[in-house]
């Protein structure tokens, strides 16, 4: 597609059907990569996420005698906030794709739209770590009492509240910023560069 065609689509009036649906076909060819390849990173993603965690939330549902089924169940509900979240970016992106909308509403709206969906993925991703950590120390707190006083991560009458704290502050910390460094390239890498992409035809198409 040349973009001095698309550029004299894009000014055409609102009435003319023609001129819409030119502008519907030539953007859907260029911008068919990278919508194409979010899709396919996000289909990835989830199959991913289902097994992960429906492998961990089965394994403890059988394993321990059911002593650790709360943690089953608290994978189950992330499984299922993931999945709504893919499924909802999935629809977003063919909305992207529709060959009858506006392009304006295509690259402007939706894709605005589609900046927050990663960017609260990213938010989301890396809240995950603190709170399955927090959650998962909580459940052992209760569930083996004996780890009480053999970990600095617990307190106990050798290890006062401060330490203990601080121990969690230090801990926290760490992995959450390893974590969140490391998903901002994955997905930049699986959704960012794309995203630029269709920015940069939007600014070409705007000049």
């Amino acid at each position: 597609m040349e973009l001095d065609e698309l550029k004299n689509s894009w000014n055409d009036k609102p009435g003319e059907a023609a001129g819409t649906d030119k502008i519907s076909a030539m953007l859907g060819r260029q911008s068919h990569s990278p919508i194409e390849r979010m899709k396919h990173n996000l289909r990835m993603e989830l199959w991913i996420v289902i097994i992960c965690f429906g492998t961990v939330a089965a394994y403890y549902f059988i394993a321990f005698e059911n002593k650790y089924t709360i943690i089953a169940w608290f994978y189950v509900l992330l499984l299922v906030f993931f999945c709504i979240y893919f499924f909802r970016k999935n629809k977003l992106l063919n909305e992207m794709q529709c060959n009858t909308c506006q392009v304006r509403s295509n690259l402007e709206l939706q894709l605005g739209t589609l900046e927050r969906y990663v960017k609260f993925y990213l938010i989301s991703g890396t809240a995950i770590i603190p709170i399955l950590c927090v959650f998962l120390a909580i459940v052992l707190y209760y569930k083996k009492p004996t780890l009480i006083g053999k970990t600095i991560l617990y307190p106990s009458d050798t290890n006062p509240v401060w330490k203990f704290l601080l121990a969690w502050i230090v801990f926290l910390a760490i992995s959450t910023t390893i974590f969140w460094v490391l998903n901002r390239g994955y997905i930049n890498k699986l959704y960012g560069r794309h995203i630029s992409r269709l920015k940069q035809l939007l600014a070409q198409m705007n000049e």
